[in-house]
Order: C-alpha cells, then structure tokens, then sequence
C-alpha cells in the first residue's frame, strides 16, 4: 500500500514549530548522549564509515548500555579501522572478539561483520562504492539500494569465522529492508553518512538526503503520534515510510533532518507522551500536540 503522509494543511501547520525545533536544537550538548559520537572520534571518513557502519549496527537498546560493547569493539580495532577491516584475517583476529556478549549479539557475529566488511573494502575500494554501486537516482527512496547493500553484507561465506550460515544475532545487526522492518539502524547508519548537515558527516555525495528515509525507533514514533506526522502506529518500514512522507512536505530536499531533535526531545525526557503540567510549557510543539488539542 501506498504511504502518502498527512495532508497539506496539517503539513502547513506543523511546519514552523518543526522548523523552530531543528533550528533553535542544542545539537552539541547531546551528541556525546548520541551513538554519533563513536564515529565523530575519527577524522578519516574511511574509517568513519566502517566505525559508523559497525556502531549503528549495535544501537539497539540505551546508549549507555551498547555504548560500552562499541567502546570495547573500537579499542580492539585500533587506530584506524579501517586498516584492520582491510587486514582481517579470521584464523588469527576472529578470537579476540570472543568476549563480545551484548544482548543478541555475539562475538562470531562481530567477526563476521568484519569479514564481510573486508570483502567490500577489497572489491569495492570502500563502504562508500559498495553502496553507491547499488543506489540509483530513480529510485523514489534509498529502500532498494540499501536492500542491495543488506544482500551484499548477508550474501557471504561465513565459515572461515565459524559460522555455516548467518546467525539469528547476525540477521538482527543487518535487517533486509524488502522483509518490512523498519531498519531504524540501517537509516541512522544511512544518515550519518548521507546529510551534509551537523552532526551527521555527508561523506557520501553520491546520495541524495532526499532520498533517506527516518530511523523510526521508538522515540521518533512516539513523537510522530504526539504531533501526528502519521496515522500509523505499528513500527515497520510503512511507517518510517508515511513520516518521511509528511517531512518531505516541508523539506523534499533533506526530510530527516529533523530525525536528531525529534529523537532526543523524548530521549532527554522533554516528552513524555501525555499533559504534564511541569513538562509541557516549554514545549515549542504543544500547539500541534495531539495530547493538547
């Protein structure tokens, strides 16, 4: 089915109160509380790309508690991971991952990531034109490249980590888009990387922010219900597809932008998805608020 977004005239009203949050947002005091900071640390988009590749991929749960797990993976991959994507060899670098035990996801999974990521640095040259050899500027959204991107990370030979095929832990870091998800993770990843604006890094040109759909995780959707960026309330890719929608009504250029401001508002406890009387007042999107109408 077809998502078409709100209508026009809800678009128009909750266009300045949206607008205020994105511009007016103190993005630099909640980075460090965001899963970008992992990334932000290197200067080389090189190896932020495999750093944020690796990072959103395990951002799932708080921050606090897979933060520590990607802090451990990254001091085992150096300096530059890059360079040990690129280096890995399984019988002697699989091992030292076999500590890594965070929630679904196991060491051999982290292997196997990193062995696939080796096989597109060595045929592609980077994350970067691994992607881009699947994304065409046809496509109404970035759902078919990334699922070709998904098939090149899951389409592998696992077995020199250890695995004959991909786990049920493997499959949770790298969801296919076309089995209807919403791959919040896949579009945090995707975002990071593609909007050339702060905090996210633009360091794929290739792909229009136009094309990104939202990472629709649980704070975003509740936010998209308190402000009624959607009539949907099952979090699937349909969803993150009917929010976009809406956000495409007022920026077709660059509809996620408001990902980041909308996710910490909840996050930081400035939403609490119902009339607060301590919260509320301050909030810049009460006049559009369901919970005030």
């Amino acid at each position: 089915m077809t998502t078409r977004g709100i209508g026009a005239a809800r678009a128009r009203r909750i266009q300045s109160p949206l607008d205020a949050l994105y511009r007016d947002y103190d993005y630099d005091r909640r980075v460090a509380s965001d899963a970008i900071q992992y990334p932000r640390r290197y200067a080389d988009p090189l190896d932020r790309e495999v750093a944020a590749l690796l990072t959103a991929s395990l951002a799932y749960g708080r921050v606090r508690l897979f933060g520590l797990w990607v802090e451990r993976l990254l001091a085992w991959l150096g300096s530059s991971p890059r360079a040990f994507a690129l280096a890995f060899d399984p019988g002697r670098d699989a091992p030292r991952f076999a500590a890594f035990h965070y929630r679904f996801t196991r060491g051999v999974d982290v292997a196997a990531a990193l062995l696939a990521i080796h096989r597109l640095l060595q045929r592609f040259g980077s994350l970067r034109g691994a992607f881009v050899a699947g994304y065409t500027e046809a496509d109404p959204d970035i759902r078919p490249a990334l699922d070709r991107f998904a098939a090149l990370i899951l389409e592998q030979d696992f077995r020199p980590v250890g695995m004959r095929r991909p786990t049920r832990g493997f499959r949770h870091l790298f969801p296919r888009p076309r089995d209807g998800g919403a791959c919040k993770r896949w579009n945090l990843f995707l975002r990071w990387m593609v909007r050339r604006e702060y905090p996210d890094f633009g360091d794929w040109p290739e792909v229009s922010p136009a094309k990104l759909v939202i990472p629709l995780d649980t704070h975003v959707a509740n936010m998209a219900s308190a402000i009624r960026l959607t009539r949907l309330r099952s979090r699937t890719w349909r969803m993150a597809e009917d929010v976009t929608q809406t956000l495409r009504r007022l920026d077709p250029d660059d509809p996620v932008k408001y990902d980041f401001a909308l996710c910490h508002t909840r996050m930081r406890g400035d939403c609490l998805d119902r009339r607060d009387a301590r919260v509320c007042p301050g909030c810049g999107l009460r006049v559009v608020c369901r919970h005030w109408q």
